[in-house]
């Protein structure tokens, strides 16, 4: 191996190795260093008698003019990777007010969707339909300017100006919302809301790879090496050096390696706090990145059936009183859960055939629950207890075909991805830069205040649903990073 890199990149998630490979592809000599035996972080794809999936509920948005096929692009591996989109209408299941759960219809084919099919879905009064075409229009239609104006009030602020009928009030937040965000209608920056739905709005969700999700990180990572740079897995990087304010290299369990750049995949928090350590920085700096809100955590389950269940890719279960807010996560952390929250599913091998033995699926489900890894079984059982009953009671019958279930918890998301170093933090779903103050234009810095160091993921840099968000991240860390690498050399 090298003595000297010009780049590290610490993790291998869809930030850390999108950034890597394009790096790499643009000549700059990059390792990258992954602590998991293969890449895709909260994404990796993950197998088991005869089965394909990841780790919890994994959804991306938008497909038309993704982040991973701009990469792919220029890396020209777009052969390697096979993505496929859900039919138009999705899987969203709504729980109507005699208690039943009705599947979003199937529009008419080869026509724009009609608002008064998913209205009817919805229960809307025909006197309450302008209303809510109304802020539904223009939230979709909203420019950037105007968006830019929003990231000091939440969604919940803004969306308190218009009337908006209780059904579609659940289905934008209940059924979008709160899956896009893991985090609360109250807490999350309208700027960062409406410019994600507008993706979702104007050019769909629900992205998927054969081979798993996971696919296209390890795609990723593979363009690393092909280009000259070196990836090593099963390497856990236990400190980022710095001398004089610069950073040198990284310290792993593997020995040290030097570079005058490291990106961080691991998490600010982490890596701030842990990585490189609080005597690097000012007292301001930590204050900010100690007061940082991360989105909430994942919990839930694998249903591994001996039959084909369900029959959508994915979707969203929601009623009109499922969505979250502050209070209602408060409430249901002490103990007393909603009767009706929203919850998410997916199918991989309704997407892809191979993610299942034939005649069988695992079906991924999951709610809005605690980030904290320290949660004991015992107390993610009210959590896992409700999705059992919501599944179910959608799918009746699915709970005789069940062959082996599993439930996961914050517990092995943290374990799989980032360290705790704060209370609540860990084992977040997607990470920082989403809660008012924290939204748009306020993200955080991709650029620590230590020279040569940077971070990736979904924490800053980017927009998008999880992996997107990633990788949009990736991409324009790697513009920063390669400035940064070109300057310094041409005036050092």
């Amino acid at each position: 191996m090298p003595d000297k890199y010009d780049v590290i990149v610490v993790g291998a998630g869809f930030g850390g190795s999108s950034c890597a490979a394009l790096l790499a592809k643009r000549g700059l000599k990059v390792l990258l260093l992954e602590k998991n035996a293969k890449a895709g972080g909260k994404a990796m794809s993950l197998s088991k008698k005869g089965f394909t999936y990841t780790a919890w509920v994994v959804i991306t948005a938008p497909i038309q003019g993704n982040m991973f096929e701009v990469v792919l692009k220029e890396l020209g591996l777009e052969h390697r990777v096979e993505l496929v989109a859900p039919p138009p209408t999705g899987g969203a299941i709504f729980k109507n007010s005699r208690g039943k759960y009705i599947p979003m219809p199937e529009m008419p084919p080869d026509t724009v969707q009609d608002p008064n099919i998913v209205f009817d879905w919805l229960e809307v009064k025909e006197e309450e339909r302008a209303d809510a075409l109304q802020v539904l229009t223009e939230i979709t239609l909203m420019t950037p300017q105007d968006i830019d104006k929003l990231d000091n009030i939440s969604f919940a602020e803004f969306l308190s100006r218009y009337r908006i009928p209780k059904t579609v009030y659940g289905y934008l937040i209940g059924g979008i919302a709160d899956p896009c965000f893991v985090a609360p209608v109250d807490a999350v920056a309208a700027s960062e809301a409406i410019r994600t739905l507008q993706m979702i709005f104007m050019r769909s969700g629900g992205l998927f790879c054969k081979g798993g999700i996971g696919r296209v990180a390890e795609v990723f990572a593979q363009a690393v090496e092909e280009n000259g740079g070196m990836v090593l897995t099963r390497v856990r990087v236990e400190k980022i050096a710095v001398e004089d304010g610069k950073v040198t290299g990284v310290v792993t369990n593997k020995g040290f390696f030097k570079a005058p750049i490291v990106v961080s995949n691991a998490g600010i928090q982490p890596t701030v706090l842990k990585l490189v350590g609080e005597e690097h920085f000012d007292r301001g700096y930590l204050n900010y990145v100690k007061g940082l809100v991360p989105s909430w955590g994942l919990p839930g389950a694998r249903y591994f059936l001996n039959k084909e269940v369900v029959k959508a890719p994915f979707g969203t279960i929601f009623s009109s009183d499922g969505y979250w807010t502050l209070e209602r996560f408060e409430k249901a952390n002490a103990g007393d859960l909603p009767k009706d929250v929203g919850l998410l599913y997916e199918v991989p091998s309704n997407y892809d055939p191979k993610a299942a033995p034939k005649g069988k699926q695992v079906v991924l489900a999951a709610l809005c629950g605690p980030a904290e890894p320290g949660t004991t079984a015992k107390e993610n059982r009210k959590w896992w207890d409700k999705i059992d009953e919501i599944m179910f009671k959608v799918f009746p019958g699915m709970s005789r075909h069940i062959e082996f279930k599993e439930y996961y918890s914050a517990r092995e998301i943290s374990a799989l991805t980032r360290d705790q170093v704060m209370p609540n933090q860990g084992g977040e779903c997607i990470g920082l830069g989403q809660v008012v103050g924290q939204g748009g234009l306020l993200k955080p810095s991709i650029k620590a205040p230590v020279q040569g160091l940077f971070f990736v993921g979904c924490d800053a840099g980017g927009y998008g649903v999880g992996t997107q968000q990633a990788v949009d991240s990736g991409i324009n860390v790697a513009g920063v990073v390669q400035r940064y690498h070109l300057m310094h050399r041409a005036m050092i």
